[in-house]
């Protein structure tokens, strides 16, 4: 199971189209055209399982019912990716309407052009459209759309101390009637609304914290949860399962947040809370850039306090992770190479407890909130109420690039900003010894001054030359041989007027390349000095 702190940052496309009601198709967007490279005027007008399997049968073959792939050829779109759970998401059309929207199988999805995730994200949303006056249709059609088994929602009580099913759609209905009521932060439902983060993992059987068993024994493999909100408050939540081990997570995702906006749109009034919660306040939070620093219930906790040496460096090594889990034969080779496995471990497990005995006051004996081991893997829990500027820096740096290729400027420039200020310094700065480090170190450093560049270039685009050249100077301060973000700075000052603080600015360059890099500037800095003077 994991939370969702990871990065998505492909546009991951399915691709789909429209056929009549005799499964010809009608409608083959540009998206899908490039993706499968088929022109529409090769595929309008033609049976749906004629181009996407090459099967030239008048009728549909008999697997066609569930969306199987029927053909044994060799020469249609899925050859090679043959799989009994393979199927369509086959949709139909509001009543009324001949035909259907249908969305080709998981295997097929691909890196689409930029715009493409979000041309599908518009259709799934006007495919919802029709359905929003019924909590029923809708989870029916969010089932239908994702080739789903299963789709629930849990909504907050009125009391906002637990959520309780609405309803659920799919072949393992009763299933999932097993619980109807959760107290708030426990089980999938509880958790996603108490906390506002997804849920997902493609081991469900081995998930915990899903909490009913007789889901899990209908076979059910992959679940993805995400939060519902009305009006930016905490609203409830949406599961949707399948029994398919191979559901692509960071689509799944995506397509979850692309409609759970519009979802709050089909409850009815008398369901909405009128009480609301918050989010819990974090209890731990670190921060990575510059120094570590550890804080506990806002109080600083100083290294002295660690009595074991390596129970740093673990936590560390699991914040690295992002929330992922890493096997402890690992941890152990990594923390003390070469000793022997059964002493290792027995090293591993004190250190170990003195993290967590560190980390949280009043915690039971074997247990823990934020270092959690399960079948010897161990990880930092992101689910518990955590602030960790790292991952802050990450998500907003993601989600920056995301807007900027969506044409949202102004959530862009915020985006940027708030990534750029929680890069203090250089990740674990204070800790010059674990070479394990440095490749993280390096990578982040170059993602910040990719944010800087960003930054600083809407900056000038938006006709705020002044705050470009405030980001230009802190991070010239953070990382004092980065030549274009020197000639960028030098070329704003001068273009602006400000002629003495350019040149001032070409000197300094010049001194921070003779003492870091023993190196005269390059030719198209000679250049510019010459535009300067």
């Amino acid at each position: 199971m994991h939370s969702g702190r990871g990065q998505i940052e492909n546009e991951m496309f399915r691709p789909f189209f429209w056929v009549d009601g005799d499964f010809r198709i009608s409608g083959w967007p540009d998206a899908t055209a490039r993706a499968l490279h088929v022109t529409a005027r090769a595929a309008v007008g033609r049976h749906c399982w004629d181009i996407v399997y090459r099967c030239r049968q008048t009728t549909p073959p008999s697997c066609c019912g569930d969306c199987s792939c029927p053909s044994q050829s060799d020469k249609g779109i899925v050859a090679g990716r043959r799989n009994t759970r393979t199927r369509c998401a086959v949709l139909p059309l509001p009543s009324g309407n001949q035909g259907a929207l249908v969305w080709l199988p998981f295997q097929l999805i691909a890196s689409g052009d930029t715009g493409s995730a979000r041309l599908e994200g518009l259709v799934i949303r006007g495919a919802l459209a029709s359905s929003l006056g019924s909590i029923h249709a809708t989870l029916d059609n969010l089932r239908r759309i994702c080739a789903a088994d299963d789709c629930e929602m849990f909504l907050l009580d009125p009391s906002a101390k637990e959520v309780f099913l609405v309803d659920c759609v799919g072949q393992d209905r009763e299933a999932f009637l097993e619980k109807t009521h959760m107290p708030l932060g426990a089980g999938y439902p509880g958790a996603v609304t108490l906390h506002q983060t997804p849920l997902f993992t493609n081991r469900f059987q081995k998930d915990r914290q899903f909490l009913r068993s007789s889901v899990k024994r209908c076979g059910i493999r992959s679940f993805i949860g995400v939060p519902l909100m009305d009006g930016g408050r905490p609203l409830g939540y949406i599961g949707v399962g399948w029994r398919d081990d191979a559901v692509p997570m960071e689509w799944g995702l995506r397509v979850l947040d692309e409609v759970r906006n519009v979802l709050p749109i089909a409850v009815p009034p008398r369901l909405v809370p009128t009480h609301f919660i918050q989010a819990p306040a974090a209890r731990l939070a670190l921060r990575c850039f510059g120094p570590l620093e550890i804080y506990r219930d806002g109080a600083r906790i100083p290294a002295e306090a660690f009595r074991r040496r390596k129970a740093l460096r673990l936590l560390k090594t699991l914040v690295l992770m992002h929330g992922a889990p890493i096997h402890r034969d690992k941890l152990i080779e990594m923390l003390w190479p070469g000793s022997p496995l059964p002493a290792a471990i027995n090293r591993l497990h004190g250190v170990v407890n003195s993290l967590r005995s560190n980390l949280e006051f009043h915690r039971q004996p074997r247990s823990s909130d934020y270092i959690v081991c399960q079948d010897d893997f161990f990880r930092f829990n992101t689910d518990a109420p955590h602030s960790v500027d790292l991952f802050d820096f990450c998500d907003a740096e993601a989600l920056a690039r995301k807007a900027l290729r969506q044409g949202e400027q102004e959530r862009a420039l915020d985006l940027l900003e708030k990534a750029v200020q929680l890069y203090r310094g250089d990740l674990f700065s204070d800790d010059s010894e674990d070479e394990s480090v440095e490749a993280h170190r390096v990578r982040l450093r170059h993602t910040y001054l990719d944010a800087v560049r960003m930054l600083a270039q809407l900056r000038m685009h938006l006709g705020q030359g002044d705050e470009a050249i405030r980001v230009l100077r802190v991070a010239l301060d953070i990382e004092p041989v980065a030549l274009d973000l020197y000639e960028t700075l030098i070329t704003q000052l001068a273009d602006t007027g400000r002629l003495a603080e350019a040149r001032q600015q070409y000197e300094c360059c010049c001194a921070a390349l003779r003492k870091h890099l023993d190196m005269e500037p390059p030719a198209r800095l000679r250049a510019l000095e010459k535009q300067l003077y």
